[in-house]
């Protein structure tokens, strides 16, 4: 029984897509943002330099759709990982869109929404390869992404401050690829955080774990079948 739980964990946390995708981000955590970061998945041992990730406006007013940062993209680890510095208040706290280019011919500043209708009409890339939304409910603002991300996110109903894939590098352009990670910051370096259930560790650079509260869950589960079948 214990060999059966111990392989199931080993698939949940390993299993992923090859495609290169966003999976997992920080733009706001708690006291002031220094440890903001940007993380993709994809083949390992891969240098992804040639991507872009970029976040737009999204907030209410004249800028929604400028490019408010642009990320350059490293080399992934063995286990198909590759994560940013941390970033001191680059990634914003309202309502944003990160968006995974090639392509780029773009710069920060430029503005992909010209007439502020929530739909991209100057398109300075080759493709967009994954994207994902982050939206605080103001009134006015605008996302460009078909995954949005809000406070039903999990049940603290507060906008999220960062977010993970579980399983990783799983795309299947729902909010349902996604679990809210702990705003008190567990798992970044100097944070002693509190995960509360629905939430699940800051993993900067590492395997998304699955969360506690789903995890005992699938071994009750089990037991449950278990017993039942004896």
């Amino acid at each position: 029984m214990k060999k059966l739980i111990c392989t199931l964990a080993v698939l949940a946390l390993t299993t992923g897509a090859s495609a290169q995708v966003i999976n997992e981000f920080v733009a706001n955590h708690v006291s002031t943002d220094t440890n903001e970061y940007l993380e993709i998945y994809g083949a390992a041992n891969t240098d992804y330099s040639s991507l872009r990730i970029l976040q737009l406006e999204g907030d209410s007013g004249s800028a929604q759709g400028n490019i408010d940062s642009v990320t350059t993209p490293g080399t992934t680890g063995a286990n198909g990982i590759w994560v940013s510095a941390f970033l001191n208040n680059v990634i914003e706290n309202g309502t944003i869109t990160l968006l995974l280019v090639s392509g780029f011919t773009g710069a920060v500043g430029t503005d992909t929404d010209t007439n502020n209708d929530g739909v991209i009409d100057n398109v300075v890339w080759g493709s967009i390869l994954d994207s994902v939304a982050v939206s605080d409910g103001g009134v006015g603002d605008l996302t460009y992404s078909s995954v949005v991300l809000t406070s039903s996110l999990a049940p603290s109903g507060f906008t999220p401050g960062g977010a993970s894939r579980f399983p990783n590098g799983v795309d299947t352009d729902t909010v349902g690829d996604w679990l809210r990670n702990d705003f008190d910051g567990a798992g970044i370096p100097g944070f002693v955080g509190n995960v509360d259930p629905g939430e699940i560790l800051n993993t900067p650079g590492g395997i998304n774990p699955e969360p506690a509260t789903l995890g005992l869950l699938a071994i009750g589960s089990l037991l449950f079948g278990r017993r039942r079948m004896s």
